[in-house]
């Protein structure tokens, strides 16, 4: 090859080399209201380590769920195949291609995962999905704690009768399971009966912490040891 003579590209490096983003990629128009997902598989993604040069390949996936845009899909196979030739990492590529599909189509839902073949033992997923998907998808696990609801059940129940009046829900004629501190009453006449004073019980004996207060139970054929005390003969 002569120092002067020039190279001619061929018209596919030719393209590739002169791809405008900006003006290129080709949209088309959504002709359906229902939601439905694209998926895209791109498994020749190419591009140059922005440190060393060499290159990296890659197997890009790309769903999402158009709102009024399509993306055409030779003009998205021209755009990927124009990566070849720049310095770009893992991390910037695709989140250039989110960022420029998300702002030229504006779909309801998007997600592409960059899956990058293996260099230097080093393996790389990069995947990048709308803020909105996460969102709902967050609030439709979200479930209620089992005990905020009994709590929210006991606070309504305390409302409606008060503290000395509810009952227990596992009791069916009111005779047991009455909560603690309700007061009792009549039979007969339903008035409540009045509590018993403590002055009532003031002349029982109470327990205290001496040992003339307690006693150590005997069980029945209990051997105790025996001592024998040493003679001062022997």
């Amino acid at each position: 090859m002569q120092e002067n003579e020039v190279v001619e590209l061929k018209y596919g490096e030719k393209i590739i080399s002169e791809f405008d983003v900006e003006k290129d990629l080709e949209i088309w128009e959504n002709k359906h209201e229902r939601d439905y997902k694209i998926k895209i598989t791109l498994p020749e993604f190419c591009c140059l380590c922005p440190r060393s040069g060499y290159p990296d390949f890659a197997t890009i996936y790309l769903e999402y769920v158009p709102a009024k845009f399509v993306v055409e899909l030779k003009a998205i196979k021209l755009y990927i195949n124009s990566f070849m030739t720049r310095n770009i990492s893992h991390e910037d590529s695709i989140n250039e291609i989110y960022g420029v599909l998300e702002r030229k189509l504006a779909p309801k839902w998007m997600k592409i995962t960059g899956d990058f073949n293996p260099r230097g033992n080093v393996h790389t997923v990069i995947e990048i999905c709308s803020d909105e998907i996460i969102k709902k998808t967050q609030e439709q696990s979200f479930e209620t704690p089992k005990f905020e609801k009994f709590t929210r059940d006991s606070e309504r129940s305390f409302d409606r009768g008060g503290y000395g009046a509810r009952e227990s829900k596992f009791s069916k004629d009111g005779s047991r399971g009455k909560s603690f501190g309700a007061a009792k009453r009549d039979a007969k006449t339903g008035d409540r009966k009045p509590r018993a004073s403590k002055d009532k019980f003031d002349d029982k004996p109470r327990r205290t912490g001496s040992k003339d207060g307690f006693k150590k139970p005997e069980f029945a054929g209990e051997k105790r040891a025996r001592v024998v005390k040493k003679s001062d003969d022997k």
